[in-house]
């Protein structure tokens, strides 16, 4: 008879709803049983994990962290383990695998503006610990029913309530410790002093007083608990979000300050970003001298101690695009200036001439979104000797112009010249491996080119067995960036 009462006293401690003074209440429900996804779990979300009793202290555990919204309850060698999880798969699908073993839990959520009243709902939650005390469980349950009849008093009073208004409550929630468990319970059935810490909770959840909380979008507010201890840094706004599939707060930024919970800052460029540690090549929002954000694609791992921000790409479809109007010393449209892509993309000027006055070489590269950086078919120049960027050129089209490093096909060369044409009107930049004339990089030795080869755009004459032209999807990329 014992375990009939147990189950039908957890269902209801984890599916009571407070009262909801700010205009949207927030319930939570938890069955050991019926919620859990046996053999599953969630992967590469997890961003605390620890020893464990059961799934109902874990699930605690994720209820009291607001950045949680599911958990991964596992058993190896007898040891219990709970990982808490920053997604679910409500909001990540694919993270959701066959794992033999593991059991995961989703946080299950319910909104609602109905308004309870709070003194009806404890005087129903007094009951349930009556009957906790009924069946002879010992006195640290007579504790936690005193710990509600001060809650009561207090609220009275008129007065709204924090966690550290209690040190009972306070305990539990930063040291996890569990209470002593009643010697007449078996070890399976001690779910119950978890429940007794879930209820604990949900009194400090559901009664709390607010600053600088924003409104829910809607006509209600939303009151779920998550922006009490301020988790925005640098000034960041919070926000707290009623939405039973949604993170559970978010965080406005000023600028410069980007990331969850305003944490990071924006660059100037790429390179600034690499000195700051990040080392995954990816998009990356940048920021100017005036406070003006725009999104560049960087690469950190082509060459030691460099960081290139991307300025150009396009496939050899796209090439007329990219023709003679096109020179990154004059005024130009921009191709998909605010979306950095592979297939046709030109950076907006302005942009182009702030990451200018932040780097020192310029590249081109080939296929750099199938095959990364390869030095077969590569350029590298110093903005010092060669600025594609500042210099107008003079009235020759076609220039030996100084590289630190060429290769075309195999052929190459380093610290050397190499004939270059670059003059609006008449040629986008590029070169022609077919025609040494005076410069010292020869583009036929030891392999040949074809007849008036174009290298680097142009492409009217194309050559197969050069990377950026070996089919109608190859792609020419162009960087500017520099050394840390």
């Amino acid at each position: 008879m014992l375990d009939v009462k147990f189950v039908f006293i957890l269902m209801l401690v984890l599916q009571v709803k407070g009262d909801c003074l700010t205009g949207k209440c927030e319930k939570i429900h938890f069955n050991v049983q019926q919620h859990a996804k046996q053999d599953q779990e969630l992967v590469g979300h997890v961003f605390h994990r620890s020893v464990t009793s059961n799934p109902a202290q874990c699930y605690l555990w994720c209820i009291n962290d607001c950045r949680c919204l599911s958990i991964n309850y596992k058993v190896k060698n007898e040891t219990k383990y709970c990982e808490l999880n920053k997604y679910s798969h409500l909001n990540s699908k694919n993270s959701l695998k066959n794992i033999l073993g593991s059991i995961y839990y989703v946080l299950l959520r319910e909104y609602s503006t109905k308004v309870q009243n709070f003194i009806l709902s404890y005087s129903i939650l007094q009951s349930i610990f009556v009957a906790f005390i009924l069946i002879e469980i010992k006195s640290v349950y007579i504790y936690v029913y005193v710990y509600i009849e001060r809650v009561k008093k207090k609220r009275e009073d008129g007065q709204l309530l924090t966690n550290k208004t209690f040190p009972f409550f306070e305990n539990i929630k930063m040291s996890s410790k569990r209470i002593k468990t009643p010697t007449n319970f078996k070890e399976k059935e001690n779910n119950c002093i978890e429940t007794i810490e879930t209820y604990s909770f949900l009194i400090n959840f559901v009664y709390k007083g607010y600053n600088n909380i924003v409104p829910c979008t809607g006509d209600v507010n939303c009151g779920n608990g998550c922006c009490r201890n301020s988790p925005c840094l640098n000034g960041g706004t919070c926000t707290e979000v009623c939405e039973s599939t949604s993170v559970r707060y978010r965080c406005s930024c000023p600028l410069p300050f980007v990331g969850k919970h305003c944490e990071s800052w924006l660059r100037r460029s790429c390179q600034e970003y690499k000195l700051a540690g990040f080392r995954r090549s990816r998009l990356f929002r940048l920021i100017d001298d005036s406070h003006q954000t725009f999104r560049v694609f960087c690469d950190f791992d082509s060459e030691p101690r460099f960081a290139w921000n991307l300025i150009e790409s396009f496939n050899l479809s796209s090439k007329d695009l990219f023709q003679k109007n096109v020179t990154f010393y004059d005024d130009y449209q921009a191709i998909s200036g605010d979306d950095p892509n592979w297939q046709a993309y030109l950076i907006k000027r302005p942009n182009l001439l702030w990451l200018r006055n932040h780097s020192t070489h310029w590249r081109a590269t080939c296929r750099y979104n199938t095959d990364g950086t390869v030095y077969t078919d590569y350029l590298r120049a110093s903005l010092e000797h060669f600025d594609i960027i500042s210099d107008v050129p003079s009235d020759d089209v076609a220039k030996c112009r100084p590289f630190e490093y060429v290769n075309i096909r195999g052929n190459e060369c380093r610290n050397c010249t190499m004939k270059t044409w670059y003059k609006k009107g008449h040629f986008p930049l590029h070169t022609d491996s077919s025609k040494q004339a005076d410069c010292d990089f020869d583009g036929n030795t030891p392999n040949a080119a074809v007849k008036n080869e174009d290298n680097f755009g142009l492409y009217s004459e194309v050559n197969p067995k050069f990377r950026c032209t070996s089919s109608s999807n190859a792609t020419t990329q162009f960087w500017i960036g520099g050394t840390l």
